[in-house]
């Protein structure tokens, strides 16, 4: 009883290892207010500390995009990157007072796309919205 025991542990230990993306939310909030899509992603909060990954996907066949992203921060400092073809890259960088509207990053029709926000100092009243449009 004890090896079959062992044996379903295993192989739920390595199922879960094997089935995760290579990125984990793992962040502290106040007032925090996401909303996910397939192609649209957006997040509100107080404050936030720590890393919050989001999942999209270019919706279509054989088409090209970029990504749109509006963002604003009252304090602190954000990095925001993303990972559409294996590399986590740098999308923008935002700072107290700043905002952001811009077409940033490269994405290919049916890839997965993960946008990364990480602080790098506590962040407070901050609001990030990540669209991600054809070409």
């Amino acid at each position: 009883m004890k090896k079959i025991l062992l044996i379903v542990l295993c192989f739920t230990l390595l199922f879960s290892f094997v089935a995760c993306s290579g990125y984990v939310s793992s962040y502290k909030a106040l007032m925090f207010v996401r909303e996910e899509h397939t192609d649209h992603a957006s997040i509100r909060f107080s404050s936030l500390e720590g890393t919050y990954v989001m999942k999209l996907k270019m919706k279509g066949e054989g088409q090209e995009g970029s990504i749109h992203c509006v963002a604003s921060l009252e304090e602190g400092e954000i990095n925001v990157w993303y990972d559409a073809l294996g590399t986590k890259e740098l999308l923008f960088n935002l700072k107290a007072g700043e905002s952001i509207d811009e077409h940033l990053g490269y994405v290919e029709s049916g890839k997965t796309v993960y946008v990364i926000v990480e602080t790098v100092t506590p962040a407070k009243e901050g609001k990030i919205t990540i669209d991600l449009r054809k070409s």
